[in-house]
């Protein structure tokens, strides 16, 4: 009878160690995955990467790329936020579109101190690699005034001025531009091609499986469910990657970044949001209605730490994600 239970035993360890095997076989390694999109260094020769600049005082900017929000501050003064890359937002055909809305942050109308400028460049792969960025190409540069001055101070110009465009915005409520180039990416968005149009949904519903979204990204840090979170990162992060042409080196960095928030950050209740769409109903996202202009717009999703050293010094940033749903499923994904 001994030997009998002690081969039971025996089994019963050999049926759950393969059942255990099994399951972490199932289990999908999403730090790898994104590694293994990135790209050769020596294969991205003649390919561009895209990138927006923009500066606003006074006023309030809104920057779409194909009907995709780049931007929105609410901010009354916002200096230069450097290059944002734009190839995941970019059509497989030539013809790209860049609107602009302009609004005001006080009062009803502009004053003669608000101003904005918008610059879009590319840079290839190549360049960007190792870090020419004086060969940078601003081939559109929108603006109120021209930046540079003379030691006179008398505005200073280019030699072509073609594309500095002065343009005054006092008493004006509002303000709206829009541009085409000419840009080739060498694939397409499949994903986001074959989505449904989520407007024809029903809202509340809609808004219920957007909130439980957001919800299981930071529950999955809070619950340290690693698997769960790094899906979600890798939804969000994988066609940004594959658009932008990462390298090794990268996507390590890009990772890196997704270990901080999983590993050092909070994530307050969200709240006080509304429901947006985007790319025509294909997109969907919560943004944040809050009275603090520095959070109206963005993510109600907020990654917080605070210095263990002084409590007054807290970090916040917004992690958006826009979900979408493929035409022949009823669940929401991240697709940026």
């Amino acid at each position: 009878m001994k030997k009998i239970k002690t081969l039971l035993f025996i089994m019963l360890i050999v049926i759950i160690s393969c059942g255990q095997n099994t399951k972490d076989k199932n289990r999908i390694d999403y730090k790898q995955e994104l590694k293994e999109l990135a790209v050769n260094k020596e294969d991205v020769k003649g390919n561009s990467i895209f990138f927006v600049e923009y500066r606003s005082t006074k006023c309030r900017i809104e920057i779409y790329v194909n009907d995709k929000l780049l931007v929105k501050s609410y901010k009354y003064f916002r200096d230069s936020q450097g290059n944002k890359y734009i190839n995941q937002f970019l059509l497989k055909s030539k013809n790209q579109k860049v609107k602009i809305n302009i609004y005001p942050t006080k009062g009803d109308v502009f004053d003669k101190h608000s101003s904005f400028r918008i610059e879009l460049s590319f840079l290839t792969k190549e360049l960007l690699l190792s870090e020419r960025f004086d060969e940078q190409d601003y081939f559109i540069e929108y603006s109120t005034d021209v930046l540079k001055k003379n030691t006179d101070g008398s505005p200073f110009l280019d030699d072509d001025n073609s594309f500095v465009r002065k343009v005054n915005i006092e008493g004006l409520s509002y303000f709206e531009k829009e541009f085409e180039f000419d840009a080739e990416i060498p694939f397409e968005n499949e994903a986001l091609q074959n989505s449904k149009d989520l407007r024809k949904l029903n809202t509340h519903a809609l808004e219920q499986k957007v909130l439980a979204q957001y919800q299981a990204f930071a529950n999955s840090v809070k619950n340290k469910n690693e698997q769960m979170y790094w899906e979600m990162y890798y939804n969000k992060g994988a066609y940004f990657v594959k658009a932008n042409l990462f390298t090794k080196e990268d996507i390590e960095d890009f990772i890196k970044e997704g270990e901080l928030y999983y590993n050092k950050m909070t994530y307050p209740a969200i709240e006080n949001y509304e429901l947006v769409f985007y790319d025509e109903g294909r997109l969907v996202c919560f943004e944040s209605k809050s009275s603090d202009l520095e959070f109206r717009g963005k993510s109600p999703l907020i990654a917080t730490a605070i210095n263990p050293k002084d409590s007054s010094d807290v970090f916040r940033n917004p992690i958006q994600f826009y979900f979408h749903m493929h035409k022949d499923s009823t669940a929401l994904k991240p697709m940026y």
